[in-house]
């Protein structure tokens, strides 16, 4: 199938872009010598979370029970939830798969946390690895601190279904320009290297620090005790990171093929995805105006979002827009796009070579 026999909006994803960009990762880490746990909250596709580990990638990480059955009936085996359950029925669902050979680790920042899971894995005859969440400046989840981080693993250890499995932490704050890093990068490391230590101190075997991020993946080796990382976007890639200087505009996969379905108004041209094809997610790099990159015509401006419309600025544009004519538009934000998509279609050059179900979207639970 041509890419022009396809109704719009659609998902392409461009498998030698995506290729070359799991093998650029899977090589980094495999020649730093830091294990890769891609974050599969980005594409949600078994196929691609596949393609991952043939490359060499130790394991996936999902965000939540329900994106973990889906991974482990397509045959994953080694999952890491990096979410804080505190319920029952997730922690019964986890156990679930840990019964069915899966192994399954859960990064925690609670003894609320800790003993629900812990009673779940107990329940089962089974044991489950609880990995300690650091704040290491982002103020999202995680103990504030190295005696906390101590405190936590005691309680892990106390519990009957549990063992502490190591440090876990999210530098979601990293999301700056790479010179900016620099300074971000030496603070995260103290912190971690702070609950590092105390927790050697008090008698604990760390094996697992899991940290990283896209924007700070290919700078890993900056950091130290990590011994796995855990970007997700990198496969596909999206505006935000191009704009911040992360990856480069022919290193994302995917793109969205729109219609123009009017130009009635001067200077405007219509197409027919909105906010319920690309979300509402705003451009966090650059100059933060827009919501997408229009391939091919960088002065066309992609200004404004309604439900089932986009709104293109093309006043600036030397381009000629047609009622008709098909768009391809990079998001701003490529995993909350894909979560708005049943389907994406698998294509080299113009030619759809497969179409593959985003079997998690809408796991929520």
């Amino acid at each position: 199938m041509h890419i022009s026999e396809l109704d719009t909006p659609a998902l392409l994803l461009d498998l030698d872009v995506m290729e070359r960009n799991i093998a650029r990762m899977a090589d980094y880490c495999r020649k730093s010598n830091i294990g890769l746990r891609p974050h599969i909250k980005t594409h949600k596709i078994p196929a691609i979370a596949q393609r991952q580990i043939a490359a060499g990638a130790i394991g996936i990480t999902a965000a939540k029970p329900s994106e973990a059955v889906i991974m482990a009936e397509g045959g994953i085996r080694d999952i890491l939830i990096a979410y804080p359950i505190v319920s029952s029925a997730k922690a019964e669902t986890l156990a679930s798969l840990l019964a069915k050979d899966v192994n399954i680790s859960v990064s925690i920042d609670s003894p609320e946390a800790a003993k629900c899971l812990a009673a779940a894995a107990h329940r089962a005859g089974l044991t489950i690895a609880l990995l300690v969440e650091i704040d290491v400046g982002f103020g999202r989840c995680g103990v504030a601190g190295p005696e906390q981080a101590v405190a936590l693993a005691a309680a892990i250890s106390r519990l009957p279904g549990a063992r502490f499995g190591g440090l876990m932490y999210y530098p979601g704050h990293l999301f700056v320009k790479p010179p900016e890093q620099d300074r971000l990068i030496k603070d995260v490391d103290e912190k971690v290297e702070a609950a590092y230590a105390a927790l050697i101190t008090a008698g604990f075997e760390v094996p697992v620090v899991s940290g990283g991020s896209s924007p700070t993946a290919l700078r890993s080796t900056e950091f130290t005790h990590l011994t796995e990382i855990r970007p997700g976007m990198y496969p596909l890639n999206d505006r935000n990171l191009v704009e911040g200087g992360f990856a480069r505009t022919e290193d994302c996969a995917l793109t969205v093929l729109t219609t123009v379905v009017s130009t009635a108004v001067a200077g405007r041209a219509i197409v027919d995805g909105g906010s319920k094809t690309f979300s509402s997610d705003r451009h966090l790099t650059g100059d933060g105006r827009g919501f997408g990159l229009i391939l091919g015509d960088p002065d066309a401006l992609f200004y404004n979002l309604s439900e089932e419309h986009g709104h293109l600025d093309i006043q600036e544009s030397a381009a000629s827009y047609k009622v008709g004519q098909t768009v391809r538009v990079v998001p701003n934000h490529v995993c909350t796009t894909i979560n708005m998509h049943d389907a994406i279609y698998a294509v080299r050059g113009d030619q759809v070579k497969d179409i593959w179900q985003v079997a998690a979207r809408g796991c929520v639970r």
